[in-house]
């Protein structure tokens, strides 16, 4: 929700000399195996799929093999992630290292000291942040601090169906948002059911078109609500109007739960969607022929939003340096791994020329969007506003119960309410 500035290269008490490469080298792997028993790490993140949580399996096997005297353990969590993480800080009981993830998450969990800074461990390995995403890394750093090294991320791009494209006489995908409305005109048949745009109105989904039309959501230091500007007015309008216009629909209507499956069961010709979209559209509706292009542009430009995660050391950690080496080996050497096994899209610049990418030219769009992507976040204590107020207030303005510019009125009220609130 906020462009964070990029200077946090320059302010970081980070070296960044002596760094080789992403195999990082370290003390524990070159170390003898001795009778001592290993410290055991556990490495706990929300259940993903059987591809990912098998990846961060393999990775930490590796690791294992190298470290002697360090054995990390994966536990994955079935369930609502972040209250079952929060009981378990209550108790005193967390897992070492966890995956933060974006949205307000990582925002509140900083902010109640659950993972600890990671500079000092950063400083004495002379470990690097240049070669990241700021769209990745920024999220997980609150002024000069650092809290969490990312793992991975998603801007979200356009996925369209050609088939459909060319079936309504549509050589490509739109490139601005003038195409874009129109191509969703001609693909929509909604007495089929067939719709341009298929997608739940939620505001992950619609900020993008704010700020692709020179506005924001908040000020940087998420202190105060920016919704009351015309740039925002007119990127919001412009997405509220493709529903009041009948061109987009949202999942529901047209038997889906989300956007993907809506385009894979053929009732979306398009969708916003990010890299998590392939795989479940390969595997669940592999006789749906799909594409992915960049973002059309806006009146300013066609900035995303990205969905980065990242690893982070908490605060029950009882062996923190063998749980740096953890995150060290897996943002490093692991992430060359978690590239090569199709894990999500890569968060270093170095690795997006890997033979895997090379092979596989569905994740290029997705790529190109990286530099031109937004981390998707909100303050601590935002949550409730996030999920009932913004929902709420969008779909008021879908249904036309209320203008978009009454809709972003009551948004930037009751955000700023919140805001002045500290979130209660």
């Amino acid at each position: 929700m906020m462009k964070k500035s990029v200077t946090w290269l320059s302010v970081l008490s980070v070296s960044v000399a002596g760094v080789t490469s992403l195999g990082f080298s370290s003390a524990y792997a070159q170390s003898k195996a001795t009778s001592v028993k290993p410290v055991t790490i556990v490495v706990a993140s929300w259940s993903g799929t059987n591809v990912t949580n098998g990846i961060i399996d393999q990775q930490l096997a590796r690791f294992n093999k190298t470290h002697p005297g360090i054995h990390a353990i994966y536990r994955p969590i079935s369930g609502d992630y972040e209250t079952i993480l929060k009981t378990e800080f209550v108790a005193g009981d967390a897992p070492d290292i966890i995956t933060l993830n974006n949205g307000g998450q990582a925002p509140t969990f900083e902010a109640e000291g659950a993972v600890v800074p990671l500079n000092s461990f950063m400083a004495k390995s002379h470990y690097s942040i240049k070669d990241f995403y700021p769209g990745a890394i920024n999220m997980f750093i609150s002024g000069k601090t650092v809290y969490g090294l990312p793992r991975d991320q998603s801007p979200l791009a356009l996925y369209y169906n050609p088939v459909l494209f060319k079936q309504a006489g549509i050589s490509g995908p739109p490139k601005t948002w003038a195409a874009f409305q129109a191509d969703a005109h001609k693909l929509t048949d909604s007495k089929k059911k067939v719709y341009g745009l298929v997608q739940t109105p939620q505001e992950p989904r619609w900020a993008q078109f704010v700020y692709q039309a020179g506005g924001s959501i908040m000020n940087p230091a998420m202190t105060k609500m920016t919704l009351n500007t015309p740039a925002a007015l007119k990127g919001f309008s412009f997405f509220i109007n493709l529903y009041r216009h009948g061109v987009a629909a949202q999942p529901s209507e047209v038997g889906a739960t989300w956007g993907g499956q809506a385009l894979g069961m053929g009732k979306a010709a398009m969708a916003l969607e990010g890299a998590w979209a392939i795989p479940y559209l390969q595997d669940t509706y592999p006789k749906t022929k799909f594409a992915i292009a960049p973002l059309p542009k806006g009146p300013v430009n066609n900035e995303s939003l990205d969905f980065p995660t990242a690893w982070s050391i908490t605060k029950d950690a009882q062996h923190p340096q063998q749980a740096w080496e953890v995150i060290q080996y897996l943002t490093g050497a692991g992430e060359a791994q978690w590239v090569e096994q199709g894990g999500l899209v890569t968060v270093r610049k170095s690795l997006v020329n890997m033979p895997y990418y090379r092979s596989h030219p569905i994740y290029s769009n997705i790529i190109k969007q990286m530099s031109n992507a937004i981390p998707w976040t909100f303050p601590n204590g935002f949550d409730q506003y996030v999920n009932s107020t913004l929902g709420n207030e969008t779909l008021l303005a879908v249904e036309g119960k209320v203008t978009p510019k009454e809709a972003l009125s009551q948004l930037q009220q009751q955000g700023q309410a919140t805001l002045q609130n500290g979130g209660q």
